[in-house]
């Protein structure tokens, strides 16, 4: 016979599930720990822990003297995962949208040097990626057209980056690095953000064949975005 769920559990559900429905959106208030209390004639205690749970998973915050507010969530990534962003963003039941700012061969830079090598056919393109027309993320990406010769062809208003190179390029191996930055005026200006937005921003390096084949700056502010994680030790 199945276990009944216990009352705090059914608390729990009760606020999910009418967050879960559109019924509270973000910065609703949720009815008070009286009135939960009445509702599923429980004790104080029941229900303040039902209310810390919640809070603790972020899905709600409590402010002193006002009471409980479903919280406001951001997209979040795995950070250790490859997607398309595109795909990210349709799955979780956003719009995607996207717009090239940048696409040209790159003159050799000391970057360019340092991170393929000198004497490299290198091609540039920036992309800002869109949640809901919300800019969330600006790529700034390098490519060895050795290994994907087409990349200055590729249309961005049809396809990604990610797509294109998955499919010329198939991943072998990424290297990652994520910090914390500040943008500058011409980040500011395509994130349409302020100087002061704290920013994340993830470096990747990733190889096909055997071969560097891109290396792309992912930024993202970090008021519209998070990266999170699950992990299991081995038994």
């Amino acid at each position: 016979m199945p276990r009944k769920p216990s009352l705090s559990s059914r608390i729990r559900e009760h606020i999910l599930s009418h967050i879960e429905n559109g019924d509270w959106p973000p910065e609703h208030q949720i009815p008070a720990e009286s009135e939960l209390m009445a509702l599923f004639d429980a004790s104080r205690m029941t229900v303040h822990r039902a209310l810390k749970e919640l809070a603790a998973e972020g899905v709600i915050y409590r402010q002193r003297g006002l009471g409980s507010f479903v919280s406001r969530r951001t997209p979040r990534s795995q950070l250790l995962v490859i997607k398309n962003i595109a795909d990210e963003i349709k799955n979780r039941g956003g719009h995607y949208s996207c717009e090239l700012m940048y696409l040209a061969a790159e003159p050799e830079s000391s970057l360019t040097t340092h991170v393929f090598g000198k004497g490299k056919n290198i091609a540039r393109s920036k992309v800002v990626h869109c949640e809901n027309s919300v800019p969330i993320q600006l790529e700034d990406r390098y490519v060895d057209l050795r290994t994907a010769p087409k990349y200055l062809e590729v249309d961005f208003s049809t396809t990604t980056a990610h797509t294109y190179l998955m499919q010329d390029a198939p991943l072998q191996k990424a290297e990652h690095e994520l910090t914390a930055v500040l943008p500058s005026r011409e980040q500011q200006r395509f994130l349409n953000i302020g100087p002061d937005e704290p920013c994340l921003m993830l470096r990747r390096k990733t190889w096909s064949r055997d071969r560097l084949v891109s290396y792309a700056e992912l930024l993202y502010p970090g008021s519209r975005f998070s990266f999170g994680g699950t992990f299991e030790p081995a038994s």
